[in-house]
């Protein structure tokens, strides 16, 4: 039952993608946007989500299992939380602080995101708008 959306969503992509490439109004700088901008933000995205694992560096971890002095930062136990949508990758302790680690990252998320989807929006308004002119 997941694969109908998921389709769903690569041939609503595909046909913006190519309402896009075919849009007569958008310099070439704006079209050739969402494929250097899809990468950058796939790998922000796996920056934010990897922010929080304490087994890549266990010694430096931004998110370490046992306090390293009670009461300094938080008191009892910590643990690293990732979301991934909206991406956020944050230390919890056991007090209730809350530690974001990535805020530079998430910002530069949401710039690619905003120009993935925006041309990709514009691209599907010209497709549903004028069709023809995908067939060139």
């Amino acid at each position: 039952m997941t694969l109908l959306p998921v389709f769903l969503g690569l041939v609503v992509c595909w046909v913006a993608l190519r309402g896009l490439l075919a849009h007569p109004l958008l310099p070439l700088g704006v079209r050739t946007s969402v494929f250097w901008a899809v990468p950058l933000g796939a790998v922000t995205w796996m920056y934010i989500m990897a922010a929080d694992d304490y087994v890549l560096f266990p010694d430096t971890a931004p998110c370490p299992r046992e306090p390293y002095q009670e009461g300094v930062i938080g008191s009892g136990r910590v643990s690293g939380v990732s979301t991934p949508f909206p991406p956020r990758a944050y230390c919890r302790w056991k007090d209730g602080i809350v530690y974001d680690l990535a805020p530079g990252a998430e910002f530069l998320f949401w710039v690619f995101f905003a120009l993935t989807v925006v041309p990709l929006a514009a691209g599907l308004w010209h497709a549903l708008r004028d069709p023809k002119s995908l067939l060139r």
